[in-house]
C-alpha cells in the first residue's frame, strides 16, 4: 500500500513466477495527496490483487480501502468458489464498514481518532464534550473511487465504481476492462433523478441542502455517480443502497490471460485526465519494445508525460508472465511447504496474519 505526499513520483514494484509489477503515484497542486494503492502480488498461491484508490475531499476512505478491501477479499465465504461475487460483495462490506461505526478509524489512526491537541485540550475547554457520546455519522463528502484487479490462473478479473480504471494490451491494443460511471449516462441520471438529485451544468451529481433567504445551497456535489463514502448521497429512507443516487455497486470485467495479452495498466483519474486508454497502451509498449525492462522506469516516464494535473495520479503497471507453468501456485506452495518442513516442529504458527484478518466493526 502506498502513498505520495509530495509532487516528487514515489514508484515501488516487485515480480514473482506469475507477474512483474511496479506502482508510482504524484501528488497533484493539491494541499493534500488523497490517492492510494495496494499492491497484494501474493494474495495466495494463485492470486495477485492490485487496487487504486482516489480519495476525494480527504484521504480516509481511500486509505481505509487501501488497507481493508484485499482483506475482507482474501477471507469472503466465496473467495474461492466464486471471486466474481466475492469482489462485488466487498464493494458493499466497504460502505457496511464506513456506515456502521467510528471504529474504522482505528485503522488509520490507531492511536485514537481524535489528534493529540483535541485529547489535551479538550476536557480542559469542555469536560462534557469528552463525557457526552456524540451519535456517529459516516464521512459525508468524503469518498472514494475504486478499481481493483485480480489475477488468478489464466484469468484477470476488474471490479470498479466511479472513474479509476484499467486497461489490457493485447498486441499493443487497448482493452479497456472497467467501466466510467458519469452522472450523466442515461442510467445513471435515471437513478440519481428517482433518488431526489439532479444534475448541474458541468454533469455533477447535486443535492440541494434546502434555502435561505430565498436562495438554494448545495449540500452536496460529486462528478461520479459510483464510490465507497460520501454518504450525504445515500441517505434516502425509502430507497435501497442500489437505488441512492451515488451507490457503491461495481462493475465487474474478467478476462482470460492468452498469450497476445501483454500488460495491464491501472490509472486514477489524474492519468486519465492526461491521456487516452490508448495512448497509455501505445507509451507502455513502445518502452518494452525499445528493450526497457525497468517497469519503475516506464511507470515514473509515463506519469511524467502525463500533463501536470491539480489531481493526483497513481499507475500500476503489471506485466504477465506467459511463461509461467499452469501449476505456478502449486510450484510456490511445494517451496513453502519445503520450507516449513526444516523448522522446529515446537514452533507457534498462527492460524492467519493480523493483516488477513477481517475487520468487524460493532454495529
Amino acid at each position: 500500500m502506498g502513498a505520495s505526499n509530495s509532487r516528487d513520483i514515489r514508484t515501488e514494484g516487485g515480480e514473482n513466477i506469475r507477474i512483474k509489477y511496479a506502482a508510482a503515484s504524484m501528488q497533484g497542486f493539491g494541499p493534500k495527496m488523497e490517492d492510494a494503492y495496494t499492491v497484494a502480488p501474493d494474495l495466495d498461491h494463485t492470486t495477485s490483487f492490485f487496487g487504486v484508490y482516489d480519495g476525494h475531499r480527504g484521504a480516509e476512505v481511500a486509505l481505509l480501502c487501501a488497507w481493508l478491501f484485499h482483506i475482507e477479499l482474501r477471507v469472503h465465504p466465496d473467495y474461492q468458489r466464486n471471486l466474481n461475487n466475492a469482489i462485488r460483495s466487498v464493494f458493499s462490506r466497504m460502505d457496511q464498514v464506513l456506515r456502521q461505526s467510528n471504529e474504522w478509524r482505528q485503522l488509520l489512526n490507531p492511536t485514537g481518532s481524535r489528534n493529540w491537541i483535541e485529547r489535551v485540550l479538550c476536557p480542559i475547554a469542555n469536560p462534557w464534550y469528552c463525557i457526552e457520546e456524540t451519535p456517529y455519522r459516516p464521512p459525508q463528502s468524503t469518498g472514494s473511487t475504486v478499481c481493483v484487479a485480480v489475477t488468478r490462473g489464466n484469468q484477470v478479473i476488474v471490479g470498479n465504481v466511479g472513474d479509476s480504471h484499467c486497461v489490457a494490451s493485447r498486441n499493443g491494443q487497448a482493452i479497456l476492462l472497467s467501466t466510467g460511471h458519469k452522472p450523466y449516462h442515461q442510467n445513471e441520471r435515471q437513478r440519481i433523478e428517482r433518488a431526489g438529485g439532479m444534475l448541474d451544468i458541468d454533469n455533477n451529481v447535486v443535492i440541494e441542502g434546502g434555502q435561505v433567504g430565498g436562495f438554494s445551497f448545495i449540500e452536496g456535489k460529486l462528478s461520479t455517480s459510483r464510490a465507497i463514502g460520501d454518504f450525504v448521497f445515500k441517505k434516502n429512507k425509502h430507497l435501497p443502497p442500489e437505488e441512492q443516487m451515488v451507490i457503491c455497486n461495481p462493475d465487474i470485467h474478467d478476462m482470460e490471460i492468452t498469450n497476445d495479452i501483454e500488460f495491464l495498466v491501472m490509472g486514477s483519474r489524474g492519468l486519465w485526465l492526461s491521456m487516452t486508454y490508448q495512448e497509455a497502451v501505445d507509451y507502455v509498449h513502445a518502452m518494452l519494445e525499445s528493450g526497457e525492462t525497468d517497469l519503475h522506469v516506464i511507470c515514473e516516464r509515463l506519469m511524467q508525460r502525463a500533463r501536470p494535473t491539480i489531481n493526483d495520479t497513481t499507475v500500476i503497471l503489471i506485466q504477465l508472465n506467459h511463461g509461467a507453468p499452469a501449476d505456478a501456485g502449486e510450484i510456490e506452495e511445494a517451496e513453502e511447504d519445503s520450507k516449513s518442513d526444516t523448522s522446529d516442529d515446537n514452533e507457534i504458527k498462527p492460524a492467519a496474519s493480523e493483516e488477513e484478518q477481517p475487520f468487524a466493526p460493532n454495529g
